[in-house]
């Protein structure tokens, strides 16, 4: 941050906040030109402070900085997108926390990723407008793909050999789908369904738009997500803390009152795997 003047402009979604003292808080911020920071708001949890309510987590806001000692610090702030319907629903909520945890656990900090932040920004985007859950797998697929740890998913990930129709060893230790013959040197993984395979194949060449279009029945969703979990769990070394919360939620809303699309994406059998 040494090269950045001493005041300074850019624009970022608030992923979490901390507050301090009576009414300091610190804000998580992920940006597309300066990655993740941490700065710091004086003052914004008095009831007159002008930048109250545009740096709330899981908000996009356009934010003036000036330099500090250890900390920037906020001097103007102005929401971009609110992400209204987001805040209003208690899952679409826990997924947007989700998806900014794996931008604060993944994210480079002050470090350009415009690639990585157009994801978080599209997807949170998608989820405020009613996206199903399972935008959740697109967003994983993608954020491990941009950030060094792709999943190899058309060949074998140790021989690259090609592999057949039929249920097939994903392993998080070798870095994705694994052939019968490698199974053996492949560490720990698990067995997935040809549909499930699908899934994560067309989560990583398609549009967010065209896999949000996805009808996925819950097994094959149940599946997929346990496949790219165990990926995540191998690259963060832990569990996202607020996997298990979106979980819960998910739970106490029954299959029927998520939002599905009227006309949804196909898998045809003629996709190869």
């Amino acid at each position: 941050m040494t090269d950045r003047p001493r005041a300074y402009k850019t624009e970022g979604v608030i992923l979490r906040r901390r507050n301090i003292g009576e009414a300091d808080t610190i804000f998580t911020v992920f940006s597309a030109s300066l990655g993740k920071f941490d700065a710091i708001a004086r003052g914004v949890r008095k009831a007159r402070s002008h930048m109250r309510g545009h740096l709330e987590p899981l908000t996009r806001s356009r934010l003036m900085l000036a330099r500090g000692r250890s900390l920037d610090v906020f001097t103007q702030a102005e929401t971009i997108d609110p992400y209204r319907h987001l805040h209003e629903d208690l899952e679409q909520s826990a997924l947007g926390v989700y998806c900014c945890e794996l931008i604060d656990r993944f994210g480079a900090e002050n470090m350009e990723q415009e690639d990585v932040y157009l994801l978080l920004v599209d997807t949170l985007a998608a989820i405020d407008g009613g996206a199903p859950g399972h935008i959740a797998r697109y967003f994983e697929v993608q954020l491990l793909a941009l950030t060094g740890y792709a999943l190899r998913l058309h060949g074998c990930a140790l021989c690259n050999a090609r592999l057949p129709e039929e249920d097939t060893l994903i392993s998080a230790p070798a870095g994705g789908l694994v052939c019968i013959a490698c199974r053996a040197r492949a560490g720990t993984g698990r067995i997935i369904s040809v549909r499930a395979v699908k899934v994560l194949r067309f989560a990583s060449s398609t549009t967010l738009e065209r896999f949000a279009a996805l009808r996925i029945d819950p097994d094959t969703e149940h599946e997929v997500a346990l496949a790219i979990g165990e990926s995540l769990r191998t690259a963060l070394d832990r569990d996202p803390a607020s996997a298990r919360y979106l979980e819960q939620v998910r739970r106490l809303t029954p299959a029927a009152e998520r939002p599905m699309n009227a006309e949804p994406e196909r898998l045809e059998p003629a996709d190869s795997i």
